[in-house]
């Protein structure tokens, strides 16, 4: 079924045991002095033993002044290869081809905040959109002739530490692509100015790595194939730039879409999968050497197709082996419906990244604590009888979780169909994948020993006569109601009745609260054809959506021609008629509307918890009945849940 993919592949004298690489991701798992630590083994270990061909470490900053992230690793010292030599052993150990990647942020480091004290450099004093502060100083001409051995120097730290392989970073607004585009650099010397003269710093320093690692040993480099930055490189650019690059001893090009400031989306809900693959083609025409490419080819039989019609020599990953270490394995295996599917959420991933946090996954609660007790599947000392109150994603986890344990576990679920609220969050524009998700927390949960009773509430009376030895209540949240006269009115509704099309509302909407719920409610009304405004009490909207997603779905909305009202200091009255409120100058203001929509938080359900209090041996409660929160925070308790149980 997926032939091609099991193929060997081959990367100069490198032969790789099949086409799937794990692609550079920075974690922020590494000590903050950029040394190597046992949780930054133990994730790429995992990744390694799931049965990818190459596995990709970093990137590691060949100086100080390119880290751009706190828990970012380290190659600018050769107190940095011991910690290296781990990585690359761990990874051979599984069978995989080890590779380790230079990555100099640029304009996106703060070494500022992390002790060097010196202004992020870069081709031209161009200013970041990404950091607080933003500012960036023009590097000398000395400066990149030092940088360029620095690369060297990274290089050969990496080779002696035991890796196959070094990749390079010149994509995605990092240095090298920096100076690659004439958004960013403005240089009028050498390094300037013409295509080929902006070119020079990349092929320069790929030049001194092959000489300083010699001629046999395998260079890759992420290029970007497209920038989507106006006034950047164009695609036909980047090809002439492409091919100046392979033949300055480049082994293998890793594709990559866009900046981190383009307005366009790479890696959202809103593309599709496989749609950047025609960029791969264009690179096909102009390139000999082996090409991998990553962007939104989340679903094997994409990259399938893509490798068999030669697009693709190799599929690249980095977000679906987060979500699924043993993505390769599986496929090998014929077993493709086990794969845990990346849904494209950016939450855990670029949304944690891009708030300096170390990365995590909705659907994989143990990314990041595989070497932690707490989340590991051991066989229970002693099997329980186990009763899970909830089928969402939270209850479904934990009763996997515990049911591969041994116990004995039976799961209630008072509506007919487990998933919870997996149900209304794929339901906005561009969510559908997050149906995935479910089937596949279902699937898992019905091919363990646990016992599913769905249309069956679990009570506390129930509990009583049954006397199980343990109780994880996940019952969940339900839609807070806010206190503004006129609430209980016919046309006031919540935005879980309407995103479960219990109510339609009429063609004059408005919409109360300002975060994610809200806005999606207010886009999918919008798409069909009402008028709808959003109004909210905070001074922005959408606040707490990941960074990633944050910027498109505002500007969808404005191009929907929703109104955003924030600063709404007092909800005064919801009449037959509308909304009136308090707007931000101070003054009163009513929307006339035929339907109000709330979406203005959750309030969590504890009865039964707080019923079961002393009653039963051992009680877990787990989720958003605990506290109103994430998809994340909810799979991850029930995962914990599960294994202490």
């Amino acid at each position: 079924m997926f032939e091609h993919l099991l193929q060997q592949g081959q990367v100069r004298n490198m032969t790789v045991k099949n086409r799937m690489k794990f692609s550079s991701t920075t974690t922020n798992f590494a000590n903050h002095d950029g040394t190597v630590n046992q949780k930054e083994i133990d994730f790429i270990a995992e990744r390694a033993k799931g049965g990818a061909g190459m596995v990709t470490v970093g990137g590691a900053y060949p100086h100080p002044n390119g880290k751009g992230y706190i828990g970012q690793l380290g190659a600018s010292d050769d107190k940095f290869v011991p910690g290296l030599s781990q990585l690359a052993k761990v990874i051979k150990e599984h069978g995989a081809k080890s590779v380790c990647q230079i990555m100099h942020t640029a304009r996106y480091a703060h070494p500022k905040e992390y002790g060097t004290g010196e202004m992020p450099v870069g081709p031209s004093a161009i200013k970041s959109a990404l950091r607080k502060f933003g500012d960036c100083r023009a590097m000398t001409t000395e400066e990149i002739k030092e940088m360029i051995k620095l690369y060297g120097q990274a290089a050969r730290r990496m080779k002696e530490a035991g890796f196959d392989a070094v990749e390079m970073r010149a994509h995605g607004g990092y240095l090298g692509a920096s100076f690659l585009s004439p958004w960013s650099n403005k240089r009028t010397d050498e390094y300037g100015g013409s295509l080929e003269n902006r070119a020079r710093f990349v092929v320069e320093f790929v030049e001194e790595v092959r000489k300083t690692v010699g001629d046999d040993y395998p260079l890759i480099l992420r290029l970007n194939a497209t920038e989507l930055m106006e006034g950047g490189n164009t695609d036909e650019d980047l090809k002439k730039i492409a091919k100046m690059i392979e033949q300055a001893g480049i082994d293998y090009m890793s594709l990559t879409v866009g900046w981190h400031e383009s307005k366009l989306p790479t890696i959202t809900h809103e593309v599709p999968p496989g749609h950047w693959l025609y960029l791969a083609e264009g690179m096909k025409e102009v390139l000999t050497i082996p090409i991998g490419m990553g962007h939104r080819l989340s679903k094997p039989e994409v990259a399938e197709k893509a490798i068999a019609d030669g697009i693709l020599d190799f599929w690249e990953m980095s977000r679906p082996l987060l979500a699924d270490p043993y993505l390769p394995m599986k496929i090998a295996e014929g077993r493709p419906e086990d794969i845990a599917p990346c849904v494209a959420c950016n939450q855990g991933c670029s949304g944690k990244i891009l708030h300096d946090k170390p990365i995590s996954c909705i659907i994989n609660p143990r990314l990041g604590k595989e070497g932690d007790p707490r989340y590991q599947i051991k066989p229970a000392e002693k099997p329980k009888n186990v009763f899970v109150a909830g089928g969402g994603p939270g209850g479904m986890e934990a009763a996997r979780s515990a049911a591969q344990r041994g116990h004995r576990v039976t799961l209630f679920e008072k509506e007919f169909e487990l998933g919870g609220q997996l149900f209304l969050a794929a339901v906005p524009p561009y969510k559908h994948e997050l149906a995935s998700t479910r089937e596949y927390l279902v699937r898992q949960l019905e091919k363990s020993n646990a016992q599913i009773k769905t249309g069956v509430e679990l009570t506390a009376d129930l509990i009583e006569r049954e006397k199980p030895d343990a109780v994880i209540v996940a019952t969940g949240a339900l839609p807070l109601v806010p206190k503004i006269p006129g609430i209980d009115k016919s046309h006031v509704v919540s935005a879980e009745e309407v995103l479960g099309g219990h109510k339609e509302p009429g063609d004059t909407v408005v919409v109360i609260g300002g975060e994610m719920v809200a806005c999606e409610t207010a886009e999918l009304l919008a798409d069909k054809g009402k008028k709808v405004t959003v109004v909210r009490r905070g001074p922005k909207m959408a606040v707490k959506v990941t960074p990633v997603a944050r910027g498109r779905l505002l500007t969808r909305l404005r191009e929907k021609r929703v109104t955003l009202i924030p600063s709404v200091q007092k909800y005064e009255e919801i009449t037959v008629e509308g909304l009136a409120f308090i707007n931000h100058e101070g003054k009163k203001q009513i929307i006339k509307a035929d339907t109000i929509v709330y979406a203005v938080g959750a309030k969590e359900n504890k009865s039964l918890a707080e019923e079961l209090q002393g009653k039963v041996t051992a009680l877990y409660s787990i989720g958003d009945c605990v506290e109103a929160r994430d998809i994340m925070a909810t799979v991850d308790e029930g995962a914990r849940a599960g294994c202490e149980v």
